[in-house]
């Protein structure tokens, strides 16, 4: 038997995956799917640091889980990648990654946006992705170790740190 699922598998756990969601994924979801393109356009016509400043002027909804599970940083990461099959044009790691840490900002997390380069596997590659409490959700991939070249915090730095322990080698 072969490893691959059949294909009548997908849709329908797709769409049992989608009609399963809570009313607070379903606020995620819709929020990505709004925020994906404004973003993805947002960076091409005025650049990442306006960008972020305008994303963290959307206010925090009145109610909300302000410190919810552990986990609701991964759900939150993949409902943001569910959001981003949807929408076109694709949008960049890094539209992914500023949407994801300013919704996970809003539920009052610590998220920090991060800004990764890396040469092993030949030409220089830029890689985005958001990180709790140190540790990477959503989309960071595990094959080539990144060099941190930035970090954003909760608030739009004046410049961006790079730290002295997070230089290439």
């Amino acid at each position: 038997m072969s490893p691959r699922r059949p294909r009548n598998a997908g849709p329908g756990r797709a769409l049992l995956g989608i009609v399963t969601l809570s009313r607070v994924d379903w606020a995620v979801l819709a929020c990505s799917l709004l925020l994906l393109p404004l973003v993805s356009a947002g960076l091409r016509l005025i650049g990442l640091r306006r960008v972020l400043a305008l994303v963290a002027a959307i206010p925090r909804p009145f109610r909300g889980a302000a410190k919810d599970n552990p986990r609701s940083g991964t759900r939150v990461a993949s409902l943001v990648e569910v959001a981003a099959r949807c929408v076109w044009p694709r949008p960049t790691c890094l539209a992914k990654a500023i949407v994801a840490s300013s919704l996970l900002r809003r539920r009052g997390r610590a998220a920090h946006l991060v800004v990764g380069v890396t040469k092993a596997r030949g030409p220089l590659e830029a890689h985005a992705w958001v990180e709790l409490d140190g540790a990477a959700v959503g989309a960071r991939p595990g094959g080539a170790s990144y060099a941190v070249l930035a970090r954003i915090a909760d608030r739009l730095p004046s410049r961006a740190r790079i730290g002295r322990h997070e230089h290439a080698p």
